[in-house]
């Protein structure tokens, strides 16, 4: 699994790999959720998110956070994923090689065969629907309301990051080796994906998380009936996410990383280092190719969570 990454490829993965979008790209998503709650949704998100505040005591990565009370809370579920032992929920990896039709659980235990027989979600697929069943039970006690509705903020916004739901033996592309417009130090290809890319776009329009946010959501506003109204799939989504990195993640990689099948003793520093001998560089020929799909990403796991949200509090 993609988080257990050797130390020797420490250096090549910066500390928001983990983040599914970076800090960025998950408050982008949980603001264009925001935005189409119904009154009564949006008033239950408020009220159990203001009643059961974020311990205190949780160091948060993301200091930058905007106001927005859903969007300050969408990357808790990284912040505590050591503590809570969750890091498996974040992710499916699904090799490249895999039929887009095929069972998930090859990678995906079952709920109660993933952890010593606990009932504990194996990894993202079904992760959403544990901590969506806990949200939608109004018997529930408040703070386990809340907390999985946190989950359920970040993973659908996880699960729409195509590297997420991929594995070419290189945990994700964290274990890759590229260069990124010519900078010095090599960045990793999920680094790229996670917050990179984003990142560039804001700082070169000189926009903020709202901003782009708004922008999205009125560029994709036409889709809003088929993604936001949409039974939610988590296993479809995963493997949309999946094809999505076949054809453009690694697809439009020039030269291109070959396709590698599974091997569960596959190497992440000989795995980086094949990939460092291809001298790839990231530059205005993929981003062009690459921030399209992104933004459409965004809009999906934004809408798809605002259509959950609002089925949870109709």
């Amino acid at each position: 699994m993609r988080r257990f990454v050797p130390a020797i490829a420490i250096l090549l993965c910066s500390v928001t790999r983990a983040f599914g979008w970076g800090c960025e790209g998950h408050q982008i998503v949980a603001l264009i959720a925001r935005a189409h709650l119904t009154p009564a949704a949006s008033a239950a998100v408020d009220q159990l998110l203001r009643s059961n505040p974020i311990d205190p005591t949780v160091k948060a990565f993301c200091q930058d956070a905007p106001t927005q009370l859903m969007a300050s809370h969408a990357t808790w579920a990284d912040d505590t994923k050591n503590a809570e032992k969750t890091g498996t929920w974040h992710y499916i990896d699904i090799p490249l090689t895999a039929n887009g039709h095929a069972s998930l659980e090859p990678w995906c235990p079952p709920i109660g065969e993933s952890v010593g027989g606990k009932d504990r979600p194996g990894c993202i697929t079904n992760a959403i629907p544990y901590e969506w069943a806990i949200l939608r039970d109004a018997s529930r006690p408040s703070p386990e309301r809340a907390t999985a509705l946190r989950y359920l903020i970040h993973f659908v916004g996880d699960i729409h990051q195509p590297l997420h739901d991929s594995d070419n033996d290189d945990h994700g592309g964290n274990c890759t080796a590229l260069t990124f417009y010519n900078e010095a130090k090599p960045v990793n290809l999920h680094a790229v994906w996670d917050y990179r890319i984003i990142a560039r776009e804001l700082e070169e329009r000189k926009m903020n998380q709202a901003a782009l946010a708004a922008e999205l959501d009125a560029q994709f506003a036409s889709h809003w009936p088929e993604w936001g109204a949409a039974k939610a799939d988590p296993g479809a989504w995963a493997w949309e996410g999946n094809a999505i990195a076949k054809s453009v993640v690694y697809g439009d990689l020039r030269p291109p990383i070959p396709v590698e099948k599974p091997d569960p003793q596959a190497s992440c520093p000989a795995e980086r280092d094949k990939v460092a001998a291809l001298h790839i560089s990231i530059n205005d020929e993929y981003v062009n190719k690459a921030l399209p799909v992104i933004n459409e990403q965004l809009a999906k796991a934004g809408y798809r969570l605002a259509g959950m949200l609002n089925a949870t509090f109709r």
